[in-house]
């Protein structure tokens, strides 16, 4: 069963300096952040090293919390600057067109922040509106999903008439999460119909916009950053952090052995001691490790109907399905099978 997205979700450094930047701004100091889920601010000066996709999640919940902005995501996503997206930045302003650019968006995202899978497709017709397309973003984790679908979506809408010198808003944006009480800055962010409890999140706009020329658009830092993306991507792809390799081997051990941090630290050729202050780097204790890779396989095993609750159980490393449903309902909030039914319709 085919699983690139659970095992890989972590976040560029460059990502993350977005955040504190603009918390920093608005008051919250930034290595006061950082020390509550146990990163040192010295992994600021490293913007290629990258942290949990949990541990980035927990800063934004975080930064909510401190900031008092229940519209932080929203706020995020209008301050993005090229910076931010590190290489992904560079290349897309390089684009021919907004086509190309949303092209390498969907291609490269993961050297961002592999939090969500990109698409991009046609919109059904609708009657006296010109062909439309929808530039969407599914989440992979159920954390933070509001905050994070709207600084996503912001990023995209403040990204886009920046690099195209379009100022044209959306024909309309969805987002899967209810309606917040005030929804006044999602209307000054995006100046269109803003629609909530959707089955998508994502941006409509018309398809003509696609031949949209790019003002700083050059062949040749094109096709040096394109090979320069691929090297990144496929670093990340075949897992050379410690992190990533971790969690594919603690995902090939569960079945068998459970969680031994012992067996894990002896397929990478580490001391126990060495492995735990490698994931502390990035974000992450061996026990918040466990619970993050045991989280998104069973995300992922959920959405195959022919895999029964007990196997996956069985799967992830619990002795039993109730072990299974109790973390489950603390990940999510439902249980596995109200989960899977909303999931599968």
């Amino acid at each position: 069963m085919d699983n690139p997205a659970p095992l890989a979700s972590s976040v560029s450094v460059a990502y993350l300096q977005g955040l504190l930047d603009y918390l920093g701004r608005h008051g919250v100091e930034p290595a006061g952040l950082l020390a509550r889920v146990q990163l040192s601010a010295d992994i600021l000066a490293q913007r290629d090293q990258r942290i949990a996709a949990s541990t980035y999640l927990e800063l934004l919940a975080q930064g909510v919390k401190l900031s008092g902005d229940d519209a932080l995501g929203l706020h995020l996503g209008e301050a993005v600057r090229p910076g931010y997206y590190g290489v992904l930045g560079y290349l897309i302003m390089s684009c021919a067109t907004l086509a190309d650019a949303l092209h390498r968006q969907a291609r490269y995202a993961a050297l961002v922040g592999n939090l969500g899978r990109v698409d991009l497709a046609d919109e059904p017709p609708r009657a006296g509106l010109e062909p439309q397309v929808a530039h969407s973003w599914q989440p992979w984790l159920p954390q933070q999903q509001r905050q994070l679908s709207e600084e996503t979506l912001a990023g995209w809408v403040t990204f886009g008439h920046w690099i195209s010198g379009l100022d044209i808003p959306p024909t309309e944006v969805r987002f899967q999460h209810p309606a917040p009480p005030d929804t006044r800055e999602h209307q000054r962010i995006f100046r269109c119909p803003v629609l909530f409890g959707q089955a998508d999140n994502a941006l409509v706009f018309p398809k003509r916009l696609l031949a949209a020329p790019l003002g700083q658009a050059d062949v040749q830092v094109r096709l040096m950053l394109d090979a320069y993306a691929d090297r990144l991507l496929n670093e990340i792809k075949q897992g050379h952090s410690v992190l990533d390799r971790a969690r594919l081997e603690l995902a090939r051990q569960l079945p068998e052995s459970g969680a031994d941090l012992r067996l894990i630290a002896a397929a990478l050729a580490l001391s126990p001691r060495t492995l735990q202050r490698r994931l502390r780097e990035a974000g992450l204790s061996f026990n918040h490790l466990v619970d993050e890779t045991r989280q998104q396989l069973v995300l992922h095993y959920l959405r195959d109907p022919a895999l029964e609750l007990a196997e996956i159980a069985f799967l992830v490393g619990f002795s039993e399905p109730g072990s299974l449903a109790r973390a489950f309902r603390r990940w999510t909030g439902q249980s596995p099978g109200e989960y899977r039914r909303h999931l599968l319709g």
